[in-house]
């Protein structure tokens, strides 16, 4: 009788974005891996891993960027006020 002695797991996400490649529109695939996601289209032939960490300094970039902008859309403009001729 065998035993595994490791148990794996694979958690696959399809995304509800698409990507155009050579004209079809196909999904995004996201595998998960302990140390890494393997990212590829459905039905396309290139796979892509990139690290945990990776994707985790893209995302505080992007959400610093992102908490920079909507600041910069709530400040009301400030304009010079015209002073009356006199």
């Amino acid at each position: 009788m065998a035993y595994l002695i490791e148990h794996k797991t694979q958690v696959i996400y399809v995304t509800a974005s698409s990507v155009n490649q050579n004209g079809k529109k196909l999904k995004i695939v996201v595998e998960s891996r302990p140390e890494f996601a393997i990212v590829r289209l459905a039905g396309a032939r290139g796979e892509f891993p990139i690290a945990w960490k990776m994707i985790y300094e893209v995302a505080m970039r992007h959400h610093a960027e992102n908490l920079r902008l909507e600041g910069n859309a709530e400040r009301p403009h400030s304009r010079r006020k015209k002073k009356p001729d006199q």
